[in-house]
């Protein structure tokens, strides 16, 4: 193995490129690694579906809707009246949630989903409805058949039989589709058996008791003219996210709690109106809420480790050049080729064991597996324990900086270009001395150690 070379010219230039095309090559099996990445968590992601359509979705919550159906007469274009049956739509004067976030986590396989079920209770009050401004002055309005809409995206989550109560007279609701469009699919509950004329013409108080199920986030629709929403959790990592963000907040080990308080000024949608009054649909609304925020999965994490994969086989083969430089061996290029083989082996380790254990120890043991067994062969090859630790210890180093920059998410590239910023200085450094041009060609005994580890001299 250490003999010259016979066919091929001991030349540094065809060395350097043949390093550069092994490199590539090992890009081979790391293409096939990310795909089986890839494949994986497709699989993760049809499980998440799963429990998501079996639990609950990602919940969109809103106020109940008073909506009255009403009839108008109007002139028609023969100048005969003709009658016209529409609804008007009322939204709460005030409408506050007290919502206690009940998580844990379902699997599916090795798969896991973050799922809740919130205990709300809803509460607030209407005003004396006002039809001023909306066309229907003259209408005739049928409280027999008035109605609650509240809006739930996915209604199949609720976990109660959930009513609406109005001065200790309650009613219960029952699927109703999409009575008013543009919002979520509503539930609805009949309001005339409740509403008597002393209780519409004025001012009354609704509360409401709603357990529902979803998965990894809740949200929730400011269609109060004041809209008050208080949380809490024993969750320890929330992402507040929608259009408002909570007024207060504490987050801690043990969970979180957070409070909004919403005005309807920057709301689209306006208090009351009609179809005919409201002509355009509904606008954007401005949900707001909270989500289950989980840690990047091990899926993203290794997918993000395999980025760094070009590093450590570079890194690597650059390792072995250096001693060939230094130490005058010759190594054979399926040297090479194997040791890139045992680097890029981590990954699938990595991947196959934090599906079963947690990713730190899964990538502790993947790396020791992956160091130790590219160290006892570079004992062999390098012709020295010495050298083989040197090897270890660089591979040893190149591990715990991937680690560190896998788990700082938001330094992740800086930490990357600082890293690679370093390793070119170091073989830089190294190599300042090496006289390119007549190293490997015939008759050069190999460079001096010493002048490589010189100072410059002047």
């Amino acid at each position: 193995m250490q003999q010259p070379f016979s066919a091929i010219p001991r030349s540094s230039l065809i060395k350097v490129v043949g390093i550069g095309v092994m490199i590539l090559v090992m890009l081979i099996p790391m293409s096939m690694t990310r795909g089986v990445i890839h494949d994986r968590q497709a699989i993760n992601l049809e499980a998440q579906v799963d429990i998501m359509n079996a639990w609950g979705q990602q919940q969109l919550v809103g106020s109940p809707i008073l909506v009255v159906p009403y009839k108008i007469e109007r002139m028609g274009s023969y100048g005969e009246y003709v009658a016209e049956e529409s609804e008007v739509y009322i939204l709460p004067q005030q409408f506050v949630v007290d919502i206690d976030l009940l998580p844990e986590i379902r699997y599916r396989g090795l798969h896991e989903v973050p799922v809740y079920t919130a205990n709300s209770v809803m509460s607030g009050e209407f005003a004396q409805p006002d039809m001023l401004g909306l066309g229907i002055d003259h209408a005739t309005f049928d409280w027999s058949r008035a109605y609650f809409a509240l809006p739930i995206s996915d209604a199949r989550a609720i976990r109660n039989a959930p009513a609406i109560n109005i001065d200790g007279k309650e009613v219960r609701f029952e699927a109703g589709g999409n009575k008013v469009a543009g919002l979520p699919t509503q539930i609805v509950a009949p309001a005339g058996e409740i509403l008597d004329d002393a209780t519409r013409n004025g001012t009354f108080a609704f509360s409401i008791d709603l357990d529902l199920g979803g998965t990894k986030s809740l949200k929730l629709l400011p269609l109060g003219d004041t809209t008050e929403v208080s949380m809490r959790s024993s969750w320890s990592s929330p992402t507040f996210t929608g259009d408002h963000l909570p007024e207060t907040r504490e987050i801690s080990d043990d969970g979180f709690t957070a409070s909004w308080r919403v005005a309807s000024l920057g709301r689209a949608l306006p208090s009351r109106w009609t179809p005919d009054s409201f002509p355009n649909g509904m606008q954007h609304l401005p949900g707001f809420g909270v989500s289950l925020f989980v840690p990047i999965g091990i899926y993203q994490m290794t997918d993000r480790a395999t980025k760094y994969a070009v590093l450590f086989i570079g890194l690597t083969f650059v390792t072995f050049f250096l001693f060939e430089v230094l130490v005058r061996l010759r190594l054979h290029p399926l040297q090479y080729l194997l040791v890139g083989f045992a680097n890029t082996l981590f990954f699938l380790l990595l991947l196959s064991l934090s599906e079963h254990i947690s990713f730190g120890l899964a990538y502790f043991m993947s790396g020791l597996a992956s160091t130790g067994l590219v160290a006892l062969y570079s004992a062999s090859i390098l012709k020295s324990w010495r050298r083989a630790s040197l090897v270890a210890a660089m591979l040893s180093g190149l591990y715990g900086f991937l680690y560190l920059t896998l788990r700082a998410e938001s330094l992740a590239m800086l930490a990357g270009t600082i890293g690679l910023w370093f390793s070119l200085g170091l073989v830089m450094y190294l190599t300042r001395h090496i006289d390119w041009y007549s190293w490997g060609s015939s008759g050069d005994s190999g460079p001096n150690q010493e002048e490589l580890f010189a100072g410059s001299r002047t």
